[in-house]
């Protein structure tokens, strides 16, 4: 019994040590996690995450119809597309959602995002159909500023 004690003092002190932290940490950071998520708690994300980076890659004129507060438009169907996501400047290593009409385009997108070193993507897995269907709040109009590449 006593040894058995001694293992587990000897395990609480590994486990909650500087190196063992900081090890912990580092992990967290190289790890790469991918999320599908219904429409609820994907808008339940967004609203615990602090300046969340979203892109949206239907079309401009999907897009204009309504999409999410804050999303950048990067059309899909271009060609151009992953130029477009390296072009946007968004930190690989923060969380990216990802959204698209119904999650067929978006659940293609993921390797893509995996391949330019995303950690942590979260997609919308029934695309903005869902989100629309709950009602959930969207924004009407193209973006203010239109990027040459993006329509």
């Amino acid at each position: 019994m006593k040894l058995f004690r001694l293992y587990i003092i000897l395990f609480l002190l590994i486990s909650f040590s500087p190196i063992s932290a900081q090890f912990v940490s580092d992990v967290k950071k190289t790890e790469m996690t991918v999320r599908n998520d219904r429409a609820k708690i994907y808008f339940q994300l967004l609203n615990r995450a602090h300046n969340p980076q979203i892109i949206d890659i239907r079309t401009p004129q999907e897009y204009a119809s309504g999409h999410l507060k804050g999303a950048v438009l990067i059309n899909y169907y271009r060609q151009d597309f992953v130029r477009n996501i390296k072009k946007a400047g968004f930190d690989k290593l923060r969380p990216i959602f990802i959204y698209c009409r119904s999650g067929h385009r978006s659940a293609r997108a993921i390797p893509i995002f995996e391949k330019l070193g995303f950690r942590h993507i979260v997609n919308m897995v029934y695309g903005i159909n869902e989100w629309n269907h709950l009602h959930l709040p969207i924004k009407k109009g193209l973006p203010k500023k239109i990027n040459k590449n993006t329509p």
